[in-house]
């Protein structure tokens, strides 16, 4: 081989050898700043990886950008937003901690980002922030003792949720969709010890995709889920479990609608007011195994709570088709109350053993109720029922 090519030869390897090590880059923060070495990042589809605690404000604006943590390592915001993704795509951030920023992780701008193995606690305002378009898979996320939100999802904004998925102990909402979407894809989610675990509002989308997803709301101030203000929520085989909220377990608010689809279960027990549907709002309980390719029957528990087990109100509607049923007992108040122009459609269901009456229709409410079983009930003139319940108004 002539010495020109040797030489060429030679140069090309080291330079590959340079591009490969330029790849991923180790950052001890007890020696340097992983925010210089993200602020310097030109190049797309760099990896960073970090050990140590390390000091934020950290903003990322570089396409394919990974941050990894090695060990116990962490990024404190110091009263800043503490990691920023300023319109990026393909972002990931795995195997660390965030806490002490404005906002732990904030995605703006249309940015994308994936969190695997985070927890992101103890920040001033949200832990994880979605605004302006911008979108987001977590998985395996945590996300602790934040002063307002732990998840907050807004303005067109979209996130998906797998795995394991917990807020908890944040001052105001666990979760917050409000005007944006969020996804439950195979995800055991557990929003505990909020004023309100989730609210899902003004127009924005819920879905939980599958039957191998489980939400839990427990022992929040006030409500464990809300869906509020033309929000939508619909449930294709998953389950909603709602205990210890003082106020109400599961509220559907202002023209907003819940779906339990595909032998969905929503269980609320030992709760305020067990399910409240209210405002014009819309619940449909419904289960066609021949579309949904799913068995059995799509179910709400209601049972033990210090109120009402069910309540329909204003103008709302809660009907049941198909396989879908109800079992509202063990109630301290009412088993199902509906009122006020609300409309009530029930087969398969069954009102027994609560402290009041079992079933309460008053002030125009519409009421068919077919291959059901009630103990004690009262209607007054003013309620229209038919069906084969033997529900004779008033009474």
């Amino acid at each position: 081989m002539q010495p020109s090519r040797i030489v060429l030869l030679s140069a090309c390897l080291l330079a590959g050898a340079v591009v490969t090590h330029a790849e991923k880059n180790i950052v001890d923060c007890s020696k340097d700043s992983l925010a210089d070495a993200v602020s310097n990042v030109k190049d797309k589809n760099l990896t960073i990886q970090f050990t140590g605690s390390c000091a934020g404000p950290i903003v990322i604006r570089a396409d394919g950008l990974a941050l990894e943590g090695i060990g116990a390592a962490s990024i404190d915001g110091g009263g800043q937003d503490a990691i920023t993704v300023a319109g990026a795509g393909r972002v990931t951030l795995a195997n660390f901690d965030v806490r002490n920023g404005l906002s732990g992780i904030a995605g703006l701008n249309g940015a994308h980002l994936t969190l695997t193995n985070v927890s992101s606690h103890d920040n001033l305002v949200f832990g994880v922030t979605l605004q302006t378009s911008s979108s987001a898979t977590l998985t395996n996320v945590s996300i602790a003792h934040n002063g307002v939100f732990g998840l907050d999802v807004e303005t067109g904004s979209a996130v998906t949720v797998t795995g394991t998925f917990s807020a908890s102990n944040n001052t105001v909402f666990g979760i917050n969709v409000n005007g944006s979407s969020i996804t439950f894809a195979q995800a055991t989610v557990a929003a505990n010890g909020n004023a309100l675990g989730i609210q899902i509002a003004t127009n924005a989308n819920a879905f939980i995709n599958d039957s191998a997803t489980a939400i839990t709301v427990n022992n929040n101030l006030a409500t464990g889920l809300t869906v509020v203000s033309g929000a939508h929520l619909v449930s294709f085989g998953g389950s909603i479990s709602a205990s210890g909220n003082p106020v109400a377990g599961i509220s559907v608010n202002s023209k907003a609608g819940l779906d339990l689809d595909a032998g969905s279960i929503l269980t609320t027990a030992n709760n305020g007011t067990g399910l409240l549907i209210q405002e014009g709002s819309v619940m449909t309980v419904f289960n066609n195994p021949q579309f949904s390719g799913k068995p059995g029957f799509s179910t709400v528990n209601a049972n033990d709570n210090a109120g009402d087990g069910i309540r329909v109100l204003t103008g709302s509607t809660l009907t049941l088709s198909n396989q879908a049923k109800i079992a509202t007992t063990s109630n301290t108040g009412n088993g199902l109350v509906a009122d006020n122009g609300a409309g009530i459609t029930l087969v398969n269901s069954t009102a027994t053993g609560n402290g009041v009456k079992d079933v309460v229709l008053t002030f125009g409410t519409r009421a068919d109720v077919r291959t059901s079983t009630f103990g004690t009930y009262t209607c007054d003139a003013t309620v229209l029922a038919r069906g084969t319940a033997g529900i004779v108004c008033p009474h």
